[in-house]
């Protein structure tokens, strides 16, 4: 069964406090389906590149988000939000009419994740 079927529905009538978390659980259930990795292998804040996520793959994660949500999402949204629970963060707020799409801010990338981004870059 998809993780993610019927996720608004059980995302509606929780809390706005809450559901970030329950998006990031369905999130972590749907990539351990996808990927066939055990549970413990993820957290919230992997990202998606290490797991293995494509382009190919994110876009696809992309529409089923859209479909199952019913909003529209921007095409790099595993790029822009590369974890779980940045992830989360934002399409709760696009769903719920917080933000829109083209509104959103840029996420904020920590210090942690440039260096590891440049090193990544020269391979070290």
């Amino acid at each position: 069964m998809n993780a993610l079927a019927g996720l608004r529905d059980r995302l509606t009538p929780a809390a706005p406090s809450a559901r970030q978390a329950l998006l990031v659980e369905a999130i972590l259930q749907f990539l351990c389906d996808e990927l066939g990795c055990d549970p413990n292998e993820l957290h919230p804040r992997s990202r998606f590149e290490t797991l293995g996520i494509d382009s190919k793959r994110a876009l696809e994660f992309k529409e089923v988000l859209e479909e199952e949500l019913g909003c529209a999402l921007r095409t790099t949204l595993l790029f822009d939000f590369p974890s779980p629970e940045s992830l989360a963060g934002h399409v709760v707020g696009v769903a719920f009419g917080e933000v829109t799409p083209e509104d959103a801010p840029e996420p904020q990338e920590s210090p942690e994740e440039r260096l590891r981004r440049k090193l990544t870059k020269y391979d070290l």
